[in-house]
């Protein structure tokens, strides 16, 4: 008898989880509602300091049928040729339901003559220290930078990882970032200038004041600059 109302109980359960489903489901397709965008050429590209650019453009579709007409491109007028850095060009376009798509493509105006390659992890050298009331040395800590084009790179943290490993905040409080990151450009004269740099999230959104005597020595292979964020002075030494 038992056995009798435990199969009836799954049996009632089976059916009201599938109508459940079937209820989940009602009034979903699986036609694309929203416009499709294919970025035409590279989505990272290369354009040489002091040349024109031009754009290779976007094309769409809706549920098949050409829509590159109703693309919106936006960001290539922002784009200055003659000063290095990331630009973003995106291409936008809303479909007759209302449903918005868009996709960007990020354009690296840069100097395709510097040929030095400083992605790797970097060391802070004894002479790395934070300025307050008094000089704070942190040889050993590391620090990354990436590669993104000629003369063009991504840096973990400017602070060269004071806060994350020196003080010890990375360890004790994963999951916060305390790293000031950032775009950084080496010129062909080995003179190092900051493009762009992010607050430290964990800390609000204190951003860098200054930034000076930024170099690169090919012959000691080390970088260094001067750096104030949070109205305190850090400067960084760093080889590998």
């Amino acid at each position: 008898m038992k056995k009798n109302i435990f199969y009836t109980m799954l049996l009632a359960l089976g059916v009201i989880t599938l109508t459940s489903c079937e209820k989940d489901t009602e009034g979903l397709s699986s036609v694309i509602d929203y416009p499709v965008l294919n970025i035409l050429g590279d989505e990272f590209t290369i354009s040489p300091i002091g040349e024109p650019y031009k754009d290779a453009g976007c094309t769409a579709t809706f549920q098949g049928s050409d829509y590159t007409s109703k693309i919106v491109t936006t960001g290539v007028s922002d784009i200055d040729v003659n000063v290095p850095g990331l630009y973003y060009v995106t291409y936008s376009a809303v479909g007759p339901n209302g449903f918005a798509w868009s996709k960007t493509r990020t354009v690296a105006v840069c100097d395709p003559t510097v040929t030095t390659d400083l992605s790797g992890t970097w060391t802070t050298t004894a002479n790395t220290y934070r300025m307050t009331t008094k000089q704070t040395f942190y040889p050993g800590c590391t620090t990354t930078i990436k590669y993104l084009c000629p003369g063009i790179f991504q840096i973990k943290d400017y602070l060269a990882a004071y806060y994350s490993q020196y003080v010890g905040y990375g360890a004790a409080y994963p999951g916060y970032d305390f790293d000031v990151e950032g775009i950084l450009q080496l010129t062909s004269d080995n003179k190092i200038v900051m493009i762009t740099a992010g607050p430290a999230a964990a800390f609000g959104s204190d951003l860098p004041t200054e930034f000076s005597d930024g170099k690169y020595d090919p012959e000691t292979n080390t970088l260094s600059w001067g750096i104030v964020w949070s109205d305190m002075l850090f400067q960084v030494e760093l080889t590998k």
